[in-house]
């Protein structure tokens, strides 16, 4: 599993996909015993930042960095 944070203004995304190449049968087994944790760090006033704790055959991008 790996922890990773972003920060994230109102309206904006994340896209969590498997990544290229992963191993989905191990991916499947990881969210089965372990599953994906979403962790609210910290709240301002505009923003979040939100802490993901899913292993590391997941890929996770901020929506803006998504291939058009």
């Amino acid at each position: 599993m790996g922890y990773l944070v972003l920060a994230r203004h109102q309206g904006e995304r994340l896209c969590l996909s498997i990544k290229e190449g992963a191993d989905e049968a191990a991916l499947l087994d990881d969210l089965r015993s372990g599953g994906i944790y979403i962790d609210v760090v910290e709240l301002s006033d505009r923003t979040a930042r939100i802490g993901i704790d899913a292993p590391r055959e997941l890929l996770i991008l901020r929506e803006e960095l998504l291939p058009a």
